[in-house]
């Protein structure tokens, strides 16, 4: 059996995903960490995690840069519970400072 399709992460799938991890990127001026994002503010992710294992972990739960989340609950030192459309997810403190976030303009 010979296999006719070869991904690699040069497809347009794996260049939007995994662009973040590149090192030419740049996050946008407005992106903050979400410990820094303030409750019940509707958010857009920018980057997830500190590396691709981590934004896959992440986009496991249901966070994805075409979904927004709002901060449920959570401040200071301790974990976020993040709204995302019906579900919420809890998020400790150490991983969201390293989940990058922009305010979605209203």
């Amino acid at each position: 059996m010979s296999l006719l399709a070869r991904e690699t992460f040069e497809q347009a799938p794996h260049k939007e995903v995994f662009a973040p991890y590149r090192e030419t990127f740049v996050p946008p001026v407005q992106a903050k960490p979400l410990t820094e994002a303030r409750t019940g503010v509707e958010l857009k992710v920018v980057r997830l995690g500190r590396d691709r294992a981590d934004a896959l972990k992440l986009r496991s739960l249901g966070l994805t840069s075409d979904r927004s989340l709002t901060i449920f609950e959570g401040s200071g030192s301790r974990a976020r519970i993040l709204s995302i459309g019906s579900q919420r997810v809890a998020v400790g403190v150490d991983l969201a400072d390293t989940i990058l976030v922009e305010e979605v303009s209203q």
